[in-house]
């Protein structure tokens, strides 16, 4: 009769038919369980049986294992002395025999079982009871969850939300741990936080507005009740001194966190610029309710959805920015220029300030370009000190870009989204436009000038550097060389910045909207006033770098969720063809082209090489807005 072996193969049992019996040799032949042929060590054999077949072996293995009670087994060998016993052992005592067949059947079932027995090597020692206890609720606990798994993986596969499942998304989105719900999402899709977002989305748990990236992020619009009630509950800052006057303040239409105004008036042969700062350190302590949460958020968000403030509004939007007509606290940055745009000397001082007028950058450009008889005599004044902004703009940017600064400003797209999510608008801004070239010009000045300032006192700041880049080709006009631009850093000590132009930069003037900033703004303010530094240069360097690296994952989420709109501006457009682009770099099959619509970036896809800035005119051939596919051809 055949024999039949039953032996360990990486720690697991098999059965196999010996083939070539040959004792006295250090590893038999054997035909295993799927007909495979293989030498097996001698001492790794466990049990012999003469059977006709493996398949008749394990019908009678399958029987006998069903006898063995293993719970009282266990119960037989508790409080015996022997710590440990082997099969033979155990089948002993159980069936009163210890063939081969019953010395396996009782292996199978405690290998089986790993509850009551606990095994080493080829032996089995009983659990206590204090630990098989510990070991039954462990097993429950692990039904529990898998029953959890299942009951949620059905529920999303039925797409059946109700209230307590819509909370556990939204806990799961925003980042709370739920090792059921990841398993469950997990089993039906390779993205779980994107299917979790289409399923709030899709059974109208969220608003059609929602980003997933928003959630994932866990930004909220409301601010901590404790921030919200300090920042109500604050008066107007007092302000010793005159009260001065700023011309006006320029800004988007829609903004409400007024940071900075404007001023300009002639001083004998000189022109003296005065850019006012909201005052913002004097309104936020170091370590108050409203500090903690806008250090936390680092800065304001802007979504084409909404806006998500830094401040608390009553603060952000309300007594802290510089509405026109309203007292406000300041620190005011004032500049000498010659007619050059030289600047010849420069102070700093708080001041008490009214902003005259508020203008949004379109009114201000088409005050610029009105002729003077089309301009309304109440205006008069107003464009006169826009108009020499405007020539002091132009040759501060001529100045930097001698140093080698880059002059060239990306396009931009502002997008909207209606509260009900039915409506998508764009409007291009001119990056260039005059009132633009004003604004920016004027804050690189006074971020400059703010540095230049520190490093003179030795007052520790943050000072942003970027070096040259190596490749930039010496016989090129400044700023106009296509080369490697390194990334802007963080330091302590003043270094130039020479993307900007500057032998030293920092950022001050967005107090309002950045964290980094309002930190700046309070060592500064500490030295104007004779006060104590709110910062060491350690204890500023981990606050900046913390803010810094929160503010960089936010401009990156804004441009996420930009772009994505941007594809569903695409993907609603009646008429798909015949659209403006321009190729922005390479992508693998074709081109990256960004439509000049709206700045939604997809891929055209042909075999031609194209170089940057190329103009190309395109069809939409797919658009899936949620994935951030937009696949286009070449119109013919």
């Amino acid at each position: 009769m055949p024999t039949v072996i039953e032996y360990l193969l990486d720690d697991q049992l098999h059965v196999g038919a010996l083939v070539e019996p040959e004792p006295r040799v250090s590893r038999l032949v054997v035909s295993d369980e799927r007909g495979r042929t293989s030498r097996v060590p001698v001492d790794k054999v466990l049990f012999r049986h003469e059977v006709e077949s493996v398949d008749e072996l394990l019908r009678c293995l399958a029987v006998a294992q069903a006898e063995v009670d293993v719970a009282l087994l266990w119960a037989t060998v508790q409080g015996d002395e022997a710590p440990a016993r082997d099969a033979a052992a155990l089948a002993r005592l159980y069936f009163d025999e210890a063939s081969d067949l019953h010395r396996s059947a009782v292996y199978r079932a405690l290998v089986a079982d790993r509850l009551h027995f606990r095994r080493r090597g080829r032996t089995f020692e009983p659990r206590s009871p204090a630990e098989l206890a510990r070991l039954r609720e462990q097993r429950r606990a692990v039904q529990r969850v898998a029953d959890e798994v299942e009951r949620l993986r059905s529920a999303l596969r039925k797409r059946a939300v109700d209230d307590a499942l819509e909370r556990r998304l939204h806990r799961y989105l925003r980042g709370a741990a739920d090792r059921e719900l990841q398993r469950a999402l997990e089993a039906l899709s390779g993205n779980p936080a994107q299917l979790a977002f289409e399923l709030l989305l899709d059974t109208g748990r969220l608003p059609a507005t929602a980003d997933l990236e928003v959630l994932q992020a866990d930004l909220r619009a409301e601010h901590p009740g404790a921030a919200v009630a300090h920042a109500e509950a604050l008066g107007a800052v007092p302000v010793e001194g005159p009260h001065q006057r700023a011309a006006f303040s320029i800004d988007d239409p829609d903004t409400r966190e007024v940071d900075d105004a404007l001023s300009v008036v002639r001083e004998a042969e000189l022109l003296r610029v005065d850019v006012d700062i909201a005052d913002v350190a004097a309104l936020v302590g170091v370590g108050d309710p409203v500090d903690r949460e806008a250090q936390r958020r680092a800065s304001t968000v802007y979504l084409p959805t909404g806006t998500i403030y830094m401040l608390p509004e009553a603060m952000g939007c309300g007594r802290g920015s510089l509405q026109a007509g309203e007292r406000r606290s300041a620190l005011r940055t004032s500049v000498w220029l010659d007619e050059e745009g030289a600047v010849r000397r420069y102070e700093f001082g708080r001041v008490a300030v009214e902003v005259q007028r508020r203008l949004d950058y379109e009114t201000a450009d088409a005050l610029l370009s009105s002729a003077d008889d089309a301009i309304p005599a109440g205006d008069h004044p107003v464009v006169e000190e826009l108009r020499l902004l405007a020539k002091l703009a132009g040759q501060l940017a001529v100045r930097r870009v001698a140093r080698g600064a880059l002059s060239w400003r990306r396009p931009e797209w502002k997008i909207r989204v209606a509260p009900d999510g039915q409506t998508v608008s764009v409007r291009r801004i001119d990056p260039e436009s005059p009132s633009r070239a004003i604004v920016a010009e004027l804050m690189i000045l006074a971020n400059g000038l703010a540095a230049r300032h520190a490093a003179t006192l030795g007052v520790p700041i943050i000072y942003r550097v970027q070096p040259a880049p190596v490749d930039h080709p010496p016989k090129a006009r400044p700023g106009e060389a296509r080369v490697r631009v390194p990334p802007a850093a963080l330091s302590l000590r003043p270094a130039p910045h020479w993307g900007l132009g500057l032998e030293a930069y920092t950022q001050v003037s967005s107090p309002l909207r950045r964290y980094a900033d309002l930190v700046v703004q309070r060592q500064l303010s500490a030295a104007l006033a004779g006060e104590p530094l709110a910062y060491t240069a350690d204890a500023l360097l981990a606050v900046l770098a913390t803010a810094e690296a929160t503010e960089r994952e936010l401009k990156r989420l804004e441009s996420a969720v930009t772009a994505r709109w941007a594809l569903e501006y695409v993907a609603r457009l009646e008429q798909r063809a015949g659209l403006d682009g321009a190729v922005v770099g390479d992508a693998p099959g074709g081109s990256r082209v960004v439509l000049g619509c709206c700045g939604a970036q997809g891929i055209l896809v042909d075999e031609r090489t194209r170089v940057v800035g190329e103009p190309v005119v395109v069809d939409v051939e797919v658009v899936r807005p949620r994935q951030g596919v937009l696949r286009l051809r070449e119109s013919r």
